[in-house]
């Protein structure tokens, strides 16, 4: 594979990293989890992602912050009763390879796939790949290819985390409907028309918005497609205290707005599924 001169390798800790320099933007991946760190756009060399700076870059340790990978199944909803499957399924915690890359007017495109897609609770016969278009816009497909003989019940989610001023001055645009509160034993509740993060926030939104702007200080638009709900995810800080990767106060830096199949998707023999966000 020729590789394209906007794309180098490094270390962070003891991940492997490429690091993408192109005329449009600048942004960085571990090879451990197929695991999208930053995305700094030249337009105006501001960070749209969060990660958190007592991150763990272990290579065994799943990262806190920038785009977890989530598959095949969201959080716990591996609807098996076992206590030993890790949550947000086994590909977060793997390392991925670099199919290809090209360069073209549009940015620079790289796919990576995991080093398997089968695992603990997970034994059907699919492809995975992440494909990633670094430009003026940072696009991510997450795409799901099922090549078994039965029809399997997908859940996934590209769980990214967005890099804010202030929690306290954070509200979000475009989400709309009933959503699911995890913190409340998902009873459910409608979407306020004011927006804002005021405690621990765990929601999942069933009404898939395709747009979801984030406002603070900076504008951060969240664009998604072949999803079934948004996630909306803060900590804040009695939760931070007890994770070992975030300080007290990283929750005041940081939104979860994630774009998930948390419903499940039935995907038959030999079709393909693509979940996608475009971040601006």
């Amino acid at each position: 594979m020729n590789t394209p001169s906007s794309i180098s390798t490094g270390k962070r800790g003891e991940n492997d990293i490429l690091e993408i320099n192109n005329d449009f933007a600048e942004a960085t991946i571990s090879l451990f989890g197929g695991h999208i760190l930053s995305f700094i756009p030249k337009t105006d060399n501001i960070d749209r992602l969060w990660v958190s700076d007592a991150a763990i870059f272990d290579n065994k340790t799943a990262i806190r912050g920038g785009i977890p990978i989530c598959w095949p199944w969201f959080g716990d909803g591996h609807k098996q009763n076992r206590d030993d499957l890790p949550s947000h399924g086994f590909v977060r915690t793997q390392i991925w390879s670099l199919d290809s890359a090209e360069e073209s007017n549009q940015g620079t495109q790289l796919i990576l796939s995991p080093k398997t897609t089968q695992g603990p609770g997970w034994a059907y016969k699919s492809t995975l790949k992440l494909r990633v278009t670094v430009g003026k816009t940072l696009v991510v497909e997450l795409i799901t290819r099922n090549l078994d003989a039965e029809d399997i019940n997908l859940g996934c989610a590209l769980h990214s985390y967005f890099s804010i001023d202030d929690i306290d001055n954070v509200s979000l645009v475009g989400l709309s409907g009933p959503y699911l509160d995890k913190t409340k034993g998902y009873e459910e509740f409608e979407t306020p028309e004011i927006y804002r993060i005021r405690q621990e926030t765990d929601r999942v939104h069933l009404h898939p918005a395709v747009l979801v702007e984030i406002n603070n200080g900076h504008h951060i638009s969240v664009r998604s497609t072949g999803h079934d709900s948004i996630v909306v995810w803060n900590p804040w800080k009695d939760n931070c205290l007890r994770m070992k990767d975030m300080h007290s106060d990283s929750f005041e830096s940081m939104i979860c707005v994630e774009t998930a199949i948390t419903q499940g998707k039935l995907i038959k023999s030999k079709e393909e599924v693509i979940v996608k966000q475009q971040i601006i």
